[in-house]
């Protein structure tokens, strides 16, 4: 009797073996900050160099994380790989955040080694962890390490359930949780690569940041089980965004960003007369897309598709290009594998067309919370569904409609914000008795923080010196870019700050 799960088997393989042997000089990765270009049989050649070091010199055994900290590269899906291969546990870290911050993450995840750009040196250094460096210097370390290794032929046989990636990201609670990825999320990503035109001749844009699930995952990952070709950015550039797109020679076919980029692109001196010949498919999500930027792309034949996701789960929704104008401020509709339902407080469904939680089954929901089987206990209803803490509705087709975001985050050029994290750091400031930080309208990044700060007994502190401070904790974009003082907080009968009504005196 077929198993449920037999669907996602023929997904469990060495991806990079596959390809290197049915199209070895086929183009596997472009690095545009580089130029250097990877064929299929060069990427596989190179990530068992770097499987072999790991084990031999390093120690890595299966099941342990490998921590990176680097700027966006080709190097990154070698390093990828070559964890899979061994069956480590690939742990990119957000090198925009600051010492204590990636300090703690190493307390809670462990790794047994780092891989990291010598450009971190001041914020990475300092940790108890065997490092491999990478430098663009002539005199490369790490280049010279992978070359000098012996290939590592051996693959660890894959299981559905096994964990290959661990990201994380900023908790509610101000700590920072991993959330887990497993092949079968892997799996089903390629399962449903259909949904976005994915093969061998899709050609993918990266800009985000690959360490995030929409940098690392999205187009990209799924397309080296079809043999596709991915060009990756270092930073994020809107003018050379815009070009990459616009150039019919690169022929660049999907891309992904938040709306904030789509709308840097926009006020590009070559906005004008840019066309996009070859893109199929732009993905944007993270924040709400405006009617104007949805519009504008339209008249250059560009459709944009929202989309719904997290790190938490793979394969949400999707919109296609057709209907992008026909419901805008829709996210789209389940892909094949995932369910979405909106139920109310006690976890029961809504009816179409009322809002409540949005909740998810699917084989893409993670597994769980590295090390934290209570936070993640409290994600799944008594049924199984994992709650989003996303307000939505599903209308009459079944599209869906996100309302409104997780109670407090907020999002900041597509990066998650948690007020809680904030205020921890405000919290320990001598001079604060108590504050609460909101997300507020910002022209540029769509959302930045405001922090409402209610000082002891009228204590001297002005406003360089509270962003000075929290910048020694926190990642920039963390930081409140307005700051108000106040004599008090608005509190609940029960004693809670009344955020709604500090948004409402604020934004």
């Amino acid at each position: 009797m077929p198993s449920q799960d037999d669907h996602l088997k023929p997904y469990l393989c060495d991806w990079l073996a596959n390809q290197a042997e049915a199209a070895p000089d086929a183009l596997a990765l472009f690095d545009l900050a580089t130029g250097r270009k990877t064929t299929y049989s060069e990427m596989y050649d190179r990530s068992r160099r770097i499987a072999s070091l790991m084990v031999n010199q390093f120690g890595v055994d299966p099941g342990d994380r490998v921590m990176v900290v680097a700027y966006n590269s080709t190097d990154l899906y070698e390093i990828l790989f070559a964890c899979w291969r061994i069956g480590a546990i690939y742990m990119p870290v957000n090198w925009r955040l600051a010492a204590p911050e990636i300090a703690a993450i190493v307390d809670d995840a462990t790794p047994t080694m780092m891989i990291s750009d010598r450009a971190f040196e001041n914020t990475v250094g300092s940790l108890d962890l065997p490092v491999l460096w990478r430098t663009e210097t002539d005199e490369n370390p790490y280049e010279t390490t992978i070359a000098a290794a012996a290939p590592w032929d051996s693959f660890v046989e894959p299981d559905l359930d096994a964990t290959t990636n661990l990201l994380y990201t900023s908790g509610t609670t101000g700590r920072p949780k991993g959330v887990i990825s497993t092949w079968r999320m892997q799996a089903m990503a390629v399962d449903q690569a259909a949904h976005v035109i994915l093969g061998s001749a899709t050609r993918t844009l990266t800009a985000a940041p690959m360490f995030h699930t929409a940098g690392l995952n999205s187009f990209a990952l799924p397309l080296f089980y079809y043999g596709g070709k991915v060009h990756i950015m270092r930073h994020w550039d809107a003018p050379a965004a815009l070009s990459y797109l616009s150039d019919p020679e690169l022929g660049i076919t999907h891309t992904l960003g938040v709306p904030v980029q789509f709308q840097m692109m926009t006020q590009c001196d070559g906005f004008a007369s840019a066309t996009f010949p070859t893109v199929q498919r732009a993905g944007v999500g993270g924040a709400p897309v405006t009617e104007e930027l949805l519009t504008q792309y339209q008249e250059k034949g560009l459709m944009l598709c929202n989309s719904y996701g997290m790190t938490e789960v793979f394969g949400v929704a999707t919109l296609p290009p057709e209907k992008a104008q026909k419901k805008l401020g829709c996210v789209g509709w389940p892909v094949v594998g995932t369910d979405i339902r909106i139920a109310d407080e006690d976890d029961t469904p809504l009816p179409s067309n009322v809002v409540g939680e949005i909740q998810i089954q699917s084989e893409g929901v993670t597994p769980g919370y590295w090390q934290a089987p209570e936070l993640t206990a409290s994600t799944r209803s008594a049924d199984g569904w994992f709650r989003t803490g996303d307000m939505g509705r599903l209308d009459d087709e079944g599209a869906l409609y996100v309302v409104d975001r997780k109670k407090d985050m907020f999002i900041s050029g597509g990066e998650n914000v948690y007020p809680a994290e904030v205020e921890n750091v405000l919290a320990q400031f001598p001079e604060i008795a108590e504050a609460a930080v909101i997300g507020v309208p910002d022209e540029q990044w769509g959302e930045v923080g405001h922090a409402v700060i209610v000082l002891k007994d009228s204590q001297p502190l002005d406003k360089t010196t509270v962003r000075e401070r929290c910048s020694e904790h926190l990642a920039r974009y963390k930081v409140p870019k307005h700051i108000s003082f106040a004599e008090s907080l608005p509190r609940s009968a029960q004693g809670k700050i009344q955020k709604k009504e500090l948004k409402e005196t604020y934004a």
